[in-house]
């Protein structure tokens, strides 16, 4: 069944758009040129439950707080948001779900209250005016499904269709006209021996096309049926298993396409003559979940794409499936005025430019000069010390040298004792 917590929007122009609940706030992410955007928060501290709708260029967000307290959120751009708080009349439980279908002067809103009979729910219609609900009609008491209590989805600028339990096994239609405020009779669609544990249903301009699951004790069925005028078809048993869940009915370029999960592995079945007759089951060869959700899709309604729901994939932040989503453009870059330069000014500007970095180069340089005069005599002092001391050492050594070369003097001869006495 749809999750009510997540739900897709797609905009005339191709454009998918995800709105979320988590951890008590509701976020929205696009997909741009550079893959999806980061998480924009929209509204804190609310209940899961909201819905979600877009009437012309702009979008639409009815939420509630924790208190109960109803609020609508607005935006033509999808960045900025602009908050505004309804009365509500009626004590809203937090897991209330409600249908907004805004018009020129007014919102039209359906949403369900409980009874005094257990697992027993009225479905109520009423609008919202000039910041005043209208008086509150009961469309039907009903048997609210898990998770969805009732799916709906709007026609035409007036016309809109509901679907909802009237009893255990039967589900059942309702079209209504919003102005003036006209409702159709009951019409039941589908009628089970045991119930049925998913349906996912799409309207055509000729048909209803059905598609859900029956599970029995021992097992399962995916059967299909669509409605034509006031006749209903045959139903169709596609596929027959333990363990089937997360069925998906929708058109695609003149063909019914349907598909579902067999223990978390997607099939397909292709028609190509608007249901009267379906080719072989088989597996969904393309990229798909693992762990997979339903959530409801909105805006989808051409012949490219004619949906009421949109796979999601729960372990990566319920980024859509099989359905290929069209990148937002990438952001334009202004073009740049054409400007006629000035080129004398430009001529004057560089010599000018020109003539300060050649007078800053010349003091540099002459600084650098005497820097290097000034080095160049400490050196040529220090060279003509050196040279002094050098020719005072070479001096002193022949000096020196002189000494240790010159002859020994000669020594007297003693006289001859002998001699002397003759």
């Amino acid at each position: 069944m749809q999750n009510p917590h997540v739900k897709y929007l797609k905009t005339k122009k191709g454009y998918f758009y995800l709105f979320y609940y988590e951890q008590g706030s509701i976020f929205c992410r696009s997909f741009s040129y550079d893959g999806w955007t980061v998480p924009q928060k929209i509204a804190e501290r609310v209940t899961p439950a909201f819905s979600l709708c877009q009437y012309e260029d702009t979008v639409y967000l009815l939420y509630a707080a924790g208190d109960g307290q109803l609020s609508l959120a607005s935006s033509s751009d999808f960045s900025q948001w602009e908050h505004r708080p309804i009365m509500l009349g009626h004590q809203n439980t937090g897991n209330t779900k409600y249908f907004l279908l805004p018009s020129e002067d007014a919102f039209h809103i359906i949403y369900h209250l409980p009874t005094e009979s257990t697992n027993i729910d009225s479905l109520v219609y009423s609008t919202f005016r000039n910041g005043q609900w209208g008086k509150p009609y009961q469309i039907d008491r009903f048997m609210p499904m898990q998770k969805t209590p009732f799916l709906a989805r709007r026609l035409s600028k007036e016309h809109i269709i509901l679907y909802y339990r009237t009893g255990r096994n039967v589900l059942s239609a309702r079209e209504m006209l919003l102005t003036p405020y006209t409702m159709g009779s009951v019409t039941p669609l589908i009628q089970t021996p045991s119930p049925y544990a998913d349906v996912s249903i799409v309207n055509d301009s000729e048909k209803i096309h059905m598609l859900y699951i029956v599970r029995g004790m021992f097992r399962t069925q995916v059967v299909y049926q669509y409605k034509h005028t006031s006749a209903i078809s045959t139903p169709r048993i596609l596929w027959e298993d333990a363990n089937c869940d997360n069925c998906l009915a929708f058109l695609k370029n003149g063909k019914v396409i349907l598909m579902w999960t067999v223990n978390g592995q997607p099939m397909r079945c292709v028609s190509e003559n608007g249901g009267a007759s379906f080719g072989p089951a088989e597996r969904y060869m393309e990229k798909f979940p693992g762990y997979c959700l339903k959530g409801e899709l909105l805006g989808a309604q051409d012949d490219s794409l004619n949906a009421a729901e949109c796979y999601g994939n729960a372990q990566h932040g319920f980024l859509p499936a099989v359905f290929a989503p069209s990148p937002l453009p990438k952001p334009k870059t202004p073009p740049r005025q054409s400007i006629q330069p000035d080129y004398s000014k430009a001529y004057t500007a560089l010599q000018d430019a020109h003539k300060k970095q050649i007078e800053e180069l010349t003091a540099l340089l002459a600084q650098r000069s005497d820097e290097v005069a000034a080095v160049n005599a400490r050196w040529k002092a220090q060279a003509e010390k050196l040279e002094a001391e050098v020719a005072a050492l070479r001096k002193e050594n022949e000096t020196l040298r002189a000494k240790q070369n010159a002859p020994a003097p000669a020594l007297l001869s003693p006289i001859n004792d002998t001699k002397k006495d003759a």
